[in-house]
């Protein structure tokens, strides 16, 4: 402000300075060649000369001193009213007095009102002590013409007009400036009020965006942690999967077996009604019973091979079922793994929790459920030894059937007996195998529920990694687009 002030104040002066030199050299040497040609006095002509002369110095003096002074305003306005009043009383023309108006108008540009009044007093009564001393005085016109009451009246009206209109001018123009500048140092306060706001803003925007582009690279480290956890998840849900996969194969086979068995049950049923049938009939026919023991030492033989090959089919089904136990605890392990993992996931592991657990509950019924057929598997194998063991004894009493032919009646019944127990327990094993085979179908239906809801959690679990990389991708590219924010809000830090 103090530097465009001085700027103005030092282009008026040197403005003003010149136009007073030009005034003053046509003065100077306007006055020489007046005297050269006798229209003038030399008194007259050295007073005029000697104050153009001081006047110029002074101007000077004070311009190269301080370019900018506000004093020169004054010594160039005090110099040029003695050379002016010189030369108006002592003119020998009537337009002399026009000497004031171009000098006098240059300084509106001072915008001082207090000095353009003084210079209209000044001047005007200048001009209106120069009409009273003609009329008083000298008793004509300065050229020495006559009176003329026009030409002293157009000097005193122009005179005086022409300072009312300076001044008059001088005031609108300070009113108006004073307006703009009051209007400009308003829009200044707007201006700096509106970019304090935008520092601020833009303050509040770069400790924003720092304190956002450190959450987004936190987020980021989280982002590709939990696609880490959820990784291991997914590696837990396969392996989980491949066990699943092997525990079908073998229910599958547990199936088959019992099957099997069943099919063989049923056999021995009925060879167990033939053989006390055929029990019966030796009772009471003597004579047919070579021929109806051959018939059941054959049947007997059938029912030993079936009941071996139960025995046999019974402990696989116990192998089976200790492999399917052993599986279950590992399925039960993997459940719990994947529950922790899922803990250590957070909110993204929160629906791989329920899977988890969901598979934990399977994997124990699973294990409740064998833990069942192994009983009924027990229970088989004992009452096939108990088969066994009667088959034995109906073995034993065919063998000696030849020698106790005549306490046969004796020896069939006990056979029918022994042949009725054989019955029941044939039917206790078909009653067992059947309950195994709905316990079986159980076990297949969980296999098949937990295979799928495996399947489920492996493709749930693909798709949140997925989702985690893309979702660390974007949180790369927003922390590169704040770091940028950053940046650019840095650029307003020159206007702090």
């Amino acid at each position: 402000m103090a530097k465009t002030q001085y700027g103005k104040e030092k282009r008026v002066n040197k403005f003003v300075l010149t136009i007073v030199t030009i005034i003053d050299m046509l003065l100077f040497f306007g006055y020489i060649g007046d005297y050269v040609q006798g229209n003038i006095s030399l008194g007259f002509m050295l007073a005029v000369d000697v104050s153009v002369v001081i006047s110029m110095i002074a101007c000077y003096a004070v311009y190269f001193h301080k370019k900018d002074s506000l004093v020169f305003q004054h010594i160039s306005v005090i110099g040029y009213m003695a050379v002016y009043g010189l030369a108006v009383f002592g003119a020998q023309n009537d337009l002399v007095f026009m000497m004031v108006f171009p000098l006098t108008v240059i300084y509106i540009l001072y915008y001082d009102l207090k000095l353009i009044l003084r210079i209209a007093i000044v001047f005007g009564a200048i001009n209106v002590l120069d009409v009273i001393y003609i009329v008083a005085v000298l008793g004509h016109m300065h050229s020495g013409a006559p009176l003329n009451s026009t030409s002293l009246l157009l000097q005193g009206a122009s005179a005086v007009v022409y300072m009312i209109v300076l001044c008059g001018t001088t005031q609108i123009s300070n009113d108006n400036n004073a307006r703009k500048i009051a209007s400009i140092n308003q829009e200044k306060e707007r201006s700096t009020a509106l970019l304090s706001e935008v520092l601020e803003v833009a303050a509040c925007v770069r400790q924003n965006s720092a304190e956002a582009a450190e959450h987004i690279r936190q987020l980021s480290r989280d982002v590709d942690s939990t696609v880490s956890e959820l990784g291991d998840i997914a590696e837990g849900n396969s392996s989980n999967a491949e066990s699943i996969g092997r525990q079908t194969v073998m229910t599958g086979n547990i199936q088959s077996m019992i099957l099997e068995t069943k099919q063989m049950s049923d056999e021995m049923l009925a060879m167990a009604e033939r053989s006390e049938g055929a029990v019966r009939e030796g009772q009471q026919t003597v004579n047919r019973l070579q021929t109806q023991a051959h018939k059941t030492e054959e049947a007997n033989q059938q029912v030993v091979s079936s009941v071996a090959s139960l025995i046999s089919n019974a402990k696989a089904v116990e192998d089976i079922t200790e492999r399917i136990f052993s599986i279950s605890s590992q399925t039960n392990l993997l459940a719990l793994n994947a529950s922790i993992e899922s803990a250590r996931a957070g909110e993204a592991g929160k629906g791989f929790a329920v899977v988890s657990e969901e598979i934990r509950a399977l994997a124990d019924e699973t294990r409740n459920l064998t833990e069942g057929i192994r009983k009924i598997v027990d229970e088989l194998k004992k009452n096939a030894d108990m088969a066994k063991d009667t088959v034995d004894n109906v073995m034993m009493a065919a063998g000696t059937e030849h020698e106790l032919i005549t306490n046969a009646s004796a020896q069939f019944g006990e056979i029918g007996s022994r042949m009725g127990g054989l019955h029941t327990n044939v039917q206790d094993i078909y009653g067992k195998i059947e309950e195994i085979l709905e316990a079986n179908n159980e076990i297949v239906d969980s296999i098949s529920h937990i295979s799928a809801v495996s399947e489920e959690v492996a493709a749930s679990t693909q798709q949140a990694a997925e989702l985690g990389t893309a979702t660390s991708h974007k949180a790369d590219q927003a922390g590169k687009l704040m770091i940028g924010l950053v940046e650019t809000v840095k650029a307003i830090d020159k206007y702090l």
